[in-house]
């Protein structure tokens, strides 16, 4: 696999991953501060989930002799992604309310506002990322982890906040 490839899927592996520790942050009610210094034990837990997104994404087996981090997990971009969602979860919640028509983030599905926080944190925040990118991705993510039709009100909203 060539670097640049291997990068592409450390990243959607990281991506994933994050969206898993949104998630589990926001249905365990502890709030957003301090998510940096958590995320690291958070990866502790999640080794053989992030083997499977690998492999999902087409991955081959990789030896794990190596750290999986290592191996599987973009670290900076994780680092720099916390960092956006703890300092901007005000501003990135804001704009899921304005555009989710008639849902909020305590209403709609605690996967959906997962998606939507990770995709709003890499567009408004992550400068590094196209936004085209961080919005086919979460679209993606929507179709593996949401029900049927969720994706098409992700990229809706998603839509929206790249206008905004």
């Amino acid at each position: 696999m060539t670097r640049a490839n291997n990068l592409i899927m450390q990243r959607k592996v990281s991506r994933e991953i994050f969206m898993k520790y949104l998630y589990s942050r926001s249905v365990s009610n502890v709030g957003w501060e301090g998510l940096c210094q958590d995320l690291d034990t958070f990866l502790d837990s999640v080794e053989d989930d992030a083997l499977e997104i690998h492999k999902s994404h087409g991955g081959e087996d990789i030896d794990m002799l190596e750290s999986y981090r290592e191996v599987l997990l973009d670290s900076s971009y994780l680092m720099d992604v916390a960092k956006a969602v703890e300092e901007n979860i005000e501003a990135i919640d804001t704009y899921i309310n304005k555009f989710a028509r008639n849902w909020t983030t305590d209403t709609m599905p605690a996967v959906d506002v997962a998606i939507l926080r990770l995709a709003i944190a890499e567009i408004k925040f992550m400068f590094t990322i196209p936004e085209v990118v961080a919005c086919d991705e979460a679209v993606n993510i929507a179709k593996k982890y949401c029900d049927d039709d969720a994706y098409k009100y992700i990229n809706g909203i998603l839509g929206s906040v790249m206008k905004a």
